[in-house]
């Protein structure tokens, strides 16, 4: 959550007009240790801050994820999100080698997948800009995210097979978001001893939608944040919750079950101050300035 602190002074001249901010844990209070966030006009940006393991994920990055996803839900601040990687190098390389190593991942156990969105029925928007090599347990953000860009560095592996590690969320969810099997096993299988998947290939596959210079990863992220900031809010929650329901198969196989979820859905927009802004907006040729309500 957003913590306001006052406006900086010289004596008695204002040397910053603004409201300056710092982002806090909603469950703690206290400013998180292993994520930066920023949030400008209900955007997001997130940035896993382990830089010198990788951006890897230990159990404190996991626990400081979980609460922001959670938190993030219920917050009318936050609208949307962008999760990136701190530096050049890595987006996010999985599990902490050296926690494993020392007995501390077996120790968190289930609380693995407590960093990631889905446990939490995140249905805001996530665009996820990867910024260096993504493996392991990082290519789950790829697959929970709703937007993937990728620097022109960029490349992929799964490492589990070569740690003993089971891939299960990763190897299966990108299947499930459209990875071809054959090439989803071939990366699983060679493991950290084959070779890496690139950027391109995987924009080629459809996993990534985009790839960018590094310099203008953020900036694009950013403005592809603009765009989805102008729909309406309240109907892209209920588009990312249908989406992720036909994924998991909890709205049924036919398209009448999913006709009636839809009309169901409808009902609650009819009289929100939304849905009279929008084509009122689209009359007079402006943006359209959502509640949410």
């Amino acid at each position: 959550m957003i913590r306001e602190s006052a406006s900086l002074r010289a004596g008695d001249e204002d040397v910053m007009a603004s409201q300056t901010t710092q982002f806090v844990s909603y469950g703690s209070g206290e400013p998180y240790e292993t994520l930066l966030v920023e949030v400008e006009d209900r955007v997001a940006t997130v940035t896993l801050n382990r830089p010198e393991r990788g951006n890897a994920l230990n159990a404190t990055l996991h626990a400081e994820l979980g609460d922001f996803w959670q938190g993030a839900r219920e917050d009318d601040d936050i609208w949307c999100v962008i999760i990136t990687g701190a530096g050049r190098r890595h987006f996010c390389t999985g599990a902490d080698m050296r926690e494993a190593a020392s007995g501390a991942e077996g120790r968190i156990g289930q609380r693995r997948v407590y960093g990631l969105p889905w446990p939490y029925q995140f249905y805001k928007p996530i665009i996820t800009a990867l910024n260096g090599t993504t493996a392991g347990g990082g290519l789950l953000f790829v697959w929970e995210s709703h937007i993937v860009i990728a620097a022109d560095h960029v490349d992929f592996l799964e490492p589990h097979l070569s740690v003993s590690q089971l891939p299960a969320g990763e190897i299966y969810g990108l299947a499930n978001a459209g990875l071809p099997w054959p090439v989803a096993l071939r990366m699983a299988l060679m493991g950290t001893a084959g070779e890496r998947v690139s950027a391109q290939r995987m924009y080629d596959l459809g996993l990534v939608t985009e790839i960018v210079p590094y310099e203008q990863l953020l900036e694009r992220a950013r403005e592809i944040a603009d765009i989805v900031m102008q729909m309406s809010p309240l109907v892209t929650r209920l588009l990312l919750e249908g989406a992720w329901r036909m994924r998991d198969g909890s709205l049924g196989p036919s398209q009448s079950s999913r006709w009636a979820h839809d009309e169901q859905q409808s009902r609650g927009l009819r009289d929100s101050e939304d849905a009279t802004e929008g084509p009122r907006a689209f009359v007079e040729k402006r943006r359209p300035v959502w509640t949410g309500r």
